[in-house]
C-alpha cells in the first residue's frame, strides 16, 4: 500500500515540474560559467561581450569540447578573449566557458 502511496507522490511531483518549466526549461540566452550544450543548455547564435572582468584577470576563455563531459585534453578548439568579442555558437556544440558575461543579440 506505501508503494503505491509513493508512487503517485512521485509521479504527481515529476507532473508538476514538467508543467511549470522546472523538468524542461528552455534554453537560456547568456552563457554561464562551465560546460554547456548549445540548443539544450543555452540558444544557438550570435554572444557579445564587453570584456573580461576584474576577476577574470585581463582574459577568458571558450573551449569547444567533442562531446559532455570531455576533458579538457580532449578540447576540439579553444579561445581566449582580452577586450569586446563576439562569438558565434550552433546547435550541438559542446563548449566550456571560463570568465566574462556573455549575453545572446
Amino acid at each position: 500500500m506505501h508503494r503505491n502511496i509513493i508512487t503517485v507522490l512521485i509521479a504527481t511531483t515529476l507532473g508538476a515540474l514538467t508543467a511549470t518549466g522546472i523538468a524542461d526549461a528552455a534554453p537560456t540566452a547568456r552563457l554561464r560559467e562551465g560546460m554547456q550544450v548549445v540548443g539544450q543548455d543555452v540558444q544557438s547564435g550570435t554572444y557579445n561581450t564587453a570584456g573580461p572582468r576584474s576577476q577574470d584577470y585581463g582574459y577568458c576563455f571558450i573551449t569547444w569540447l567533442p562531446y559532455k563531459g570531455a576533458k579538457s585534453s580532449e578540447a576540439i578548439d579553444m579561445e581566449s578573449y582580452s577586450g569586446a568579442s563576439y562569438v558565434q555558437l550552433k546547435d550541438g556544440d559542446v563548449v566550456n566557458v571560463e570568465g566574462c558575461v556573455w549575453t545572446h543579440e
